[in-house]
C-alpha cells in the first residue's frame, strides 16, 4: 500500500488520492477481526489472532470487505463525484489489495466475490482449498478435530 500510495503521489501530486489509497489498502483487512471473533470469541489474544489467520483456523469466513462488488460500487461512486480523490484513492487501495490477495491466496477469481462466497455458504475449505494443508496441521483452535 505504501508503494502504491507513493507512486500515486509522485504521478498525481495529490496527498488525498495517495492517503485514501494507503488507508483503504491496509484497513480492508479489518474484516479479519470480525471473522476471528465470530469463530473464536472475544478472548483471542493478539498473538493468537495472527496465528489463527496465518494457519487458516476457520470453518466459515465472511471477509465482508474483501469483495469485487465493492470495487464496482466505489467505481460508480468515484464517477458520480467527478473522481473525488478520497473515493478514487479508496478504489485504488481496495483494488490493488484484492488483486494481490487473489494472486497470493486463491486459485479462483470468484473467491473474492461476496455473492459467490455466500452461494458457497462461506465454507472456508470450499473457498480456500489451498489453505487446508495449513489448517489441519494445527488443531489447537479446533480441539474436536484430529491433529
Amino acid at each position: 500500500s505504501l508503494t502504491i500510495a507513493g507512486a500515486l503521489y509522485m504521478i498525481f501530486s495529490s496527498w488525498r488520492l495517495a492517503l485514501g489509497s494507503f488507508i483503504a489498502g491496509i484497513f480492508i483487512d479489518i474484516d479479519h477481526i470480525i471473522d476471528v471473533v465470530r469463530e473464536h470469541g472475544w478472548s483471542v489474544k493478539v498473538k493468537d489472532f495472527f496465528h489463527i489467520c496465518h494457519t487458516a483456523q476457520f470453518n466459515r469466513i465472511l471477509l465482508v470487505l474483501h469483495g469485487w462488488e465493492w470495487l464496482f460500487i466505489l467505481t460508480f461512486a468515484a464517477w458520480l463525484t467527478d473522481w473525488n480523490p478520497w473515493i478514487t484513492g479508496a478504489l485504488i487501495g481496495l483494488g490493488h489489495h484484492m488483486v494481490l490477495d487473489t494472486y497470493a491466496n486463491s486459485t479462483n477469481l470468484s473467491t473474492y466475490s461476496l455473492l459467490w462466497r455466500w452461494k458457497k455458504g462461506f465454507h472456508f475449505d470450499t473457498l480456500f482449498p489451498k489453505f487446508t494443508r495449513f489448517k489441519y496441521r494445527d488443531s489447537r483452535y479446533f480441539p474436536d478435530r484430529p491433529a
